[in-house]
């Protein structure tokens, strides 16, 4: 069966949903004792023998970043009342909301279900794992200016262009299978990689060369475009007699198990990721380590689909005056707007091929440990995207109880944000080692009251960078350590 879909829905949804790519790992497990802290560097060695990772319980990951929703910057109370305001009121603070966004506001999301994992150790110096994930991320660039635009309106732009090139939004999914080794190369450094064969299951992807808003002296506005939004999946597109698009249409008769085979069958998205890294000892207490992850790419092939903007078109403009007043409604401005941009893209049917990057991350850090159970870690991540590049600095304590106990305290600076304070714990309960790790622990809390009387909602107040880590472990084993001591020779 198959359902249509108004083409205003379908941009209007991966516009708006926020669901999209560049979303970071887990900062705070990066110097824990567990194998997931191998996802980040591909060097550092389990300390068990064996580990096995259960399907879906062992690792979940799910991951936010932002720089746009905060429910104290989104909600103000009414000056001299209990009374809550939204963006859109006219005595709402606007300017301190869009100078918070710099030059681009951004949302990024991901989920990960590992599938399968196993590791064990050969010789007593190898390290050998394997790992069968599921991968969910998407991202949207939203520039400061058209916040501007639609909060504002156009006064402050009569007579000039609006630069909207960075506006940007993919999304993707797909499985990866990969096949990791490590080994010391000296007593000192240690060296590992990850080869990573990636099934793409679905992708959608803009590429924005051009998008500029002209207001003109008469408040009409004039949009000129030259972009391209590349889709892989199972849509099927209806044209008019002008080979405008009319609507889109999903497939619905797709079971899970379908979809499932299809990744080890006759799927043609393919790619392939590495992940390297190293750990060099500089001194007893004092260790340096690097890596780089999900260096690769995906080609997409399976019923792919390419639309084109490269025209110009008017249209009114908005006016945000008629939503506050009550005119009209925020939905209603812009499905009019929408309703003009689909105009502007032409469909092509054509199946050509394209290939879409994944977030390359690198990882800087140092580990002093002063006293066996303690260390303190230094932590900075590099992420590289579309020409995006984000930047987030750790800085961690870390105490270790053996085997039986890591736990982890940890401080980020990320996305212009200042109070991001994370934790970690694994416990080892003979073989099963259950673990949690938050990059991010609320501080602040915003307490909402409904009209119903004491019914009272306390969520987090910001959420500007968040990671939660969890799963169970089997893990068997101790893997043993090289003797450093020389044999006392006697005479």
């Amino acid at each position: 069966m198959i359902r249509k879909l108004n083409i205003l829905l379908f941009v209007a949804g991966f516009f708006g949903s926020g669901v999209l790519l560049t979303a970071q790992q887990n900062q705070t497990q990066y110097f824990m004792n567990f194998p997931q802290a191998n996802l980040l560097n591909p060097a550092f060695r389990p300390t068990s023998n064996i580990y096995i990772n259960l399907p879906i319980i062992s690792n979940t990951y799910i991951s936010m970043n932002n720089n746009m929703l905060s429910l104290s910057e989104m909600f103000q109370k009414v000056p001299g009342s209990d009374s809550i305001m939204t963006i859109f009121h006219p005595e709402y603070d606007r300017d301190e909301f869009l100078n918070k966004l710099g030059k681009t506001g951004y949302l990024s999301t991901e989920i990960n279900f590992q599938m399968l994992g196993f590791g064990f150790c050969v010789a007593n110096d190898w390290y050998i794992d394997l790992s069968l994930t599921e991968r969910v991320s998407a991202s949207v660039y939203v520039p400061t200016d058209l916040f501007t635009l639609l909060l504002e309106g156009n006064e402050g732009f009569v007579g000039s262009s609006i630069d909207l090139t960075d506006l940007g939004f993919d999304a993707i999914q797909y499985l990866e299978s990969g096949i990791g080794v490590s080994k010391n190369i000296t007593d000192k450094l240690r060296v590992g990689g990850r080869m990573k064969i990636l099934f793409g299951g679905g992708n959608i992807e803009l590429q924005n060369d051009r998008l500029e808003i002209e207001v003109n002296d008469d408040y009409s506005h004039t949009l000129n475009a030259d972009m391209s939004l590349n889709i892989s999946g199972p849509f099927s597109f209806y044209t008019n007699e002008d080979n405008l698009i009319d609507s889109i249409a999903v497939g619905e008769d797709i079971s899970d198990i379908d979809l499932a085979m299809s990744f080890l069958t006759g799927n043609k998205n393919r790619g392939m990721a590495f992940d390297i890294g190293a750990e060099y000892k500089l001194f007893d207490n004092l260790s340096l380590s690097a890596s780089i992850v999900d260096l690769g790419f995906i080609k997409w092939k399976n019923q792919t689909f390419n639309l084109e903007a490269n025209s110009n078109f008017s249209f009114d403009g908005f006016d945000v005056s008629n939503v506050i007043d009550g005119d009209e409604t925020f939905d209603e401005m812009m499905e009019n707007f929408l309703d003009s941009l689909k105009n502007s893209f032409d469909f092509t049917d054509n199946s050509d091929s394209y290939n879409t990057a994944l977030p390359a991350k690198l990882y800087l850090g140092a580990m002093y440990k002063p006293v066996d159970f303690l260390g303190l870690g230094l932590l900075s991540r590099t992420t590289f995207y579309h020409g995006h590049i984000g930047q987030a600095l750790t800085l961690s304590t870390n105490l270790y109880a053996g085997e039986v106990l890591s736990t982890t305290f940890s401080y980020t600076m990320a996305n212009r944000s200042y109070n991001n304070f994370g934790a970690g714990v694994a416990a080892r309960l003979g073989p099963v080692q259950i673990y949690s790790v938050f990059d991010n622990i609320p501080v602040s809390w915003v307490k909402f009251s409904g009209s119903d009387e004491g019914l009272n909602v306390i969520v987090p107040d910001r959420l500007d960078y968040f990671n939660v880590r969890f799963g169970i472990n089997l893990v068997f084993g101790k893997v043993k350590q090289k003797a450093t001591d020389k044999p006392m020779l006697l005479e």
